[in-house]
């Protein structure tokens, strides 16, 4: 007959024999051996072996666990035997002709009458579920490592405004530190106008399916900063009411420049004299305002035609010569031209012409600063003449004036002194006469 044991332990098989999983009865005898009275089919799975291989002795199973993990699992079984608690741990198994598995393995001791310690228990191969983890803890740290490396700040913002999340290395650039603000309303951390912002980023996120490009200023301790808002919704069916990923971009050195731009751009189009941008051909790029009304011409008779078509045909073409070979030898070239408008009035202009390089010191375009010298040139010209014409006024007094005090050095009368002195008053105003008339020829008539 078929002992209530033997019954037992086929029924037992039986019940098991599908399981992928170890079921299994583990003792330790009186004199400290090992051994598995019990063990489900599924130990072929597990540990490589079958259940009649461990039926007197664990040395099996000690072979195939990795040498860095027998002895802490030892460990583990006596401590659970000597304090009688649960024995739950996972270890690493290498079966010949198979990968690397993790074991996770949890048992439940009872001590025997005989002194023998026994456990009740299963082992389950969890090696997908551990590589699994190592693969999402691998991805965690390096989207911690991303985030760590983005100077941006990064929030999680639901639709009822509450703060839940926060990432980023730059916690001076915050309103307040993140324990204050995590799990509060950001319009209770940051100022109305830059909440307003946010509300309009999260209305415009709902409407188009993302907001970028909104800007709102903050005053910080550390200074005064301006930040960019990119906002998309968070795609997760399973939660309860819409999120959405902030990233607030410090755009703070950005709006400096573009202020400077601005400014110089400003600058550029007030000026009162003619600012040019052109090819190294000399085909014009760009011009500020003051270059059309002086010259009559618009951009559509200018933007990328050669800078000819405002010569006058009177420039020396040595002048033009010398101002090619100078700004294309990387230098800067100054000189004056007669140019012409477009109704065909001439008009001299000094330019300053530069060339324009790249981060290789390579040549890519030219500027000209250019100054309308027309009136100055015509008052040269006209003191020129009125210094010709005035001259010998001048000369025929001053040459008067100069013999009778040569006279007056030598002994002579009284008398002769008076006549003298009557001929240098008339001399002297002859003179006075002279130059009042050269101050009125210079004069603005206009």
């Amino acid at each position: 007959m078929i002992s209530s044991e033997n019954r037992n332990e086929e029924e037992f098989r039986k019940l098991s024999y599908h399981l992928p999983d170890l079921i299994f009865q583990f003792t330790r005898r009186p004199d400290g051996t090992y051994h598995v009275p019990i063990a489900s089919k599924g130990i072929e799975n597990i540990f490589g072996c079958k259940p009649e291989d461990v039926k007197e002795s664990f040395e099996p199973i000690v072979k195939v666990m990795h040498p860095e993990d027998q002895q802490k699992v030892l460990e583990a079984i006596e401590k659970s035997a000597n304090e009688l608690t649960d024995f739950a741990m996972e270890a690493r198994i290498l079966i010949p002709g198979r990968p690397i598995q993790w074991i996770y393995t949890r048992s439940t001791p009872e001590k025997l009458e005989d002194g023998s310690i026994t456990w009740y228990g299963f082992s389950r191969d969890m090696t997908e579920q551990k590589l699994a983890l190592e693969k999402i803890t691998a991805l965690s740290k390096k989207q911690d490592a991303i985030l760590k490396a983005i100077p941006d700040l990064i929030f999680v913002i639901g639709e009822d405004k509450v703060i839940y999340e926060y990432h980023s290395s730059v916690k001076e650039l915050l309103a307040a530190p993140p324990e204050v603000f995590i799990g509060k309303k950001y319009s209770d951390i940051i100022p109305g106008e830059a909440s307003a912002v946010m509300d309009s980023a999260l209305m415009e996120t709902k409407e188009k399916g993302f907001s970028s490009g909104q800007q709102y200023q903050l005053n910080l301790p550390i200074g005064d900063f301006w930040f960019e808002l990119s906002v998309a919704p968070i795609e997760d069916e399973s939660a309860d009411f819409q999120k959405y990923i902030v990233v607030s971009t410090n755009i703070t050195d950005r709006k400096s420049k573009e202020e400077r731009i601005q400014q110089l751009s400003l600058a550029v189009e007030q000026s009162s004299t003619s600012i040019l941008i052109t090819d190294i051909d000399g085909n014009l790029q760009y011009a500020n305002s003051y270059f059309y009304q002086h010259t009559g011409y618009t951009k559509e008779d200018s933007i990328g035609q050669n800078l000819r078509f405002i010569q006058s045909g009177k420039t020396n073409l040595s002048i033009y010569e010398e101002m090619w070979n100078t700004i294309k030898s990387g230098s800067s070239w100054k000189g004056e031209f007669l140019n012409k408008k477009k109704n065909g009035d001439l008009f001299w202009e000094e330019a300053i012409i530069s060339p324009v390089k790249d981060a290789n010191g390579n040549i890519k375009r030219f500027l000209s600063i250019k100054t309308d010298i027309t009136t100055r040139k015509a008052t040269i010209e006209k003191l020129r003449k009125i210094a010709w014409s005035q001259s010998h006024q001048v000369r025929g007094p001053l040459t008067d004036i100069l013999g009778i005090i040569n006279l007056m050095k030598m002994k002579i009368s009284s008398e002769e002194k008076n006549m003298l002195l009557s001929q240098l008053e008339i001399a002297a105003h002859g003179l006075d006469k002279a130059i009042h008339e050269i101050v009125d020829e210079t004069q603005d008539k206009n």
